[in-house]
């Protein structure tokens, strides 16, 4: 019987102890989801430009947050996902890997790659799962000249919608719906992790989904409302 207590007591504890987190809200929701986005995309850019450093294609820029599910059955909470994509045709697939690793190490980040294949057919997967930035993949296909860098950040409390109403400044936009022409579209050695989309900014699309020539050049991103 008293391992039977003992047991409830401590489910009681841990079931307290898990409901103590209150998922941050207002200022604070973005400001947390602020810092975790550019902490990502800082570092990323370093494995970026240190795999390849010129242009790269926004697959998915990854400043809008999503939905996620905080363990299993756990509350529901915010995650962003980073896409970007870059064309080398003609690769060395040995060269641009060990290149990869040594981007990876120069963010802070631990690596575990894997090859496959051989002589032109040989391609790299090179993956780290950080505690912070989260799984972060960098793929390398020599037969298709391409190599792909991706990122899905952990789980964390607080409200996907909320969050991504501030970063695209919903209420303060009106019937400009289309907030993924204001999303860059490139990547390059210049470019700066920006986390606010309100109106005026630069668009980096069309409306019909023609890129702009030249994509904007931000260097200085508009800061939020939200906070200190």
């Amino acid at each position: 019987m008293r391992r039977e207590w003992a047991a409830v007591a401590g489910l009681a504890v841990v079931l307290s102890l898990s409901g103590c987190a209150a998922a941050p809200q207002g200022d604070a929701l973005y400001r947390d989801g602020e810092k975790r986005f550019l902490e990502t995309a800082t570092r990323l850019h370093t494995v970026l430009m240190g795999i390849h450093e010129g242009v790269w294609t926004v697959d998915e820029y990854g400043a809008i947050p999503h939905s996620c599910t905080m363990g299993f059955g756990g509350p529901y909470g915010y995650a962003f996902s980073y896409r970007r994509s870059v064309e080398l045709p003609e690769m060395d697939a040995a060269q641009v890997g060990a290149a990869t690793v040594a981007a990876f190490g120069e963010a802070g980040l631990e690596v575990a790659p894997i090859t496959s294949g051989t002589g032109s057919q040989e391609d790299w997967t090179v993956i780290a799962d950080d505690e912070t930035v989260g799984n972060v993949v960098a793929t390398i296909r020599p037969s298709e000249g391409r190599v792909e860098v991706s990122v899905d950040t952990p789980c964390t409390l607080g409200d996907a919608g909320d969050l991504s109403a501030m970063v695209s400044a919903e209420d303060e936009r009106g019937n400009d719906t289309l907030t993924w022409r204001y999303l860059p579209a490139t990547e390059g050695p210049g470019s700066v992790p920006q986390f606010y989309f309100p109106p005026g900014s630069p668009a980096y699309v069309t409306e019909d989904g023609t890129l702009v020539e030249p994509q904007p050049n931000v260097t200085e991103p508009p800061k939020a409302p939200y906070g200190d």
